[in-house]
């Protein structure tokens, strides 16, 4: 029986047009969920600030899922529960790297992200009320200022092979993710999803088996191979839907709702 769903967020659970939001059918189903004893988990490389707002709506009631793993807080209150930030040693060389591979960078921390001046779409990020990113000649510059992760920018054709390039040259010292077409993203090398997801399913007592999870991009993988049901999104890379124990439609065609109709309320019958 599952108890626990697991949800990316962009790509995912949100639909893109006109604007990154959650569709009626989608909201229905999560509530049913909900209402037949599931717990939601968001489990985003967002920050907690669109999380707050984003899924305000939704009936959330444990800790969730935040900049891909590295914070684990509760959206009503802000309470921090987890937090493992990059090590301080690594901040500058993980800068200098992205730097080196051509790369805009950001520097995240709780409450706000810095990029590079000129960084592509970064100035629509985040939709108001969420604070807007704040641009900066050198987000070396900010060092040494706390930070959660750092994320490079760049283009699609390229990225994956620059990720291959940080994994090799990060390997065992931070986790690489790819958040996006455009964004990688160096974290604590303990952090992922799939880890935070561990967290909070030992906390609430809550088996692997039990765990649905959907995702869209690299830094879901882990995640999907540790639930019981890994969901990839119609749009998935093919690298995720190589991952996943089922594919499922897109998030522009309600996936994430039709799984939840078609295979895990009727599994709680």
């Amino acid at each position: 029986m599952y108890r626990l769903l697991a949800i990316d967020l962009d790509g995912t659970l949100l639909a893109s047009q006109p604007y990154k939001h959650i569709t009626s059918r989608t909201y229905k189903a999560l509530r049913l969920a909900v209402d037949a004893g599931l717990i939601i988990v968001i489990a985003t490389g967002q920050t907690l600030s669109v999380l707050q707002n984003v899924c305000a709506e939704l009936p959330l009631s444990v800790p969730q899922i935040i900049e891909n793993g590295a914070i684990i807080a509760d959206i009503h209150s802000s309470a921090i529960f987890h937090a493992q930030l990059i090590p301080p040693d690594l901040i500058l060389p993980a800068l200098s790297t992205l730097r080196t591979l051509g790369l805009h960078r950001a520097y995240h921390r709780l409450h706000q992200v810095y990029v590079d001046k000129d960084t592509p779409r970064a100035r629509n990020w985040y939709r108001p009320p969420v604070p807007p990113v704040i641009e900066v000649e050198d987000v070396a510059s900010l060092y040494p200022l706390t930070c959660i992760k750092v994320a490079g920018i760049g283009d699609e054709s390229t990225l994956r092979e620059k990720r291959r390039e940080l994994e090799r040259i990060f390997d065992g010292k931070l986790y690489v993710a790819q958040s996006s077409f455009d964004i990688l993203e160096l974290l604590h090398p303990e952090v992922s999803k799939g880890n935070a997801l561990s967290v909070i399913a030992e906390d609430l007592h809550i088996k692997p088996e039990e765990i649905v999870a959907f995702g869209d991009n690299h830094n879901d993988i882990g995640m999907l191979q540790l639930a019981g049901l890994g969901v990839a999104m119609g749009n998935a890379h093919e690298e995720v839907k190589l991952a996943a124990d089922y594919v499922t439609l897109s998030n522009a065609e309600d996936g994430v709702a039709v799984v939840i109709e078609d295979l895990v309320l009727p599994a709680l019958r």
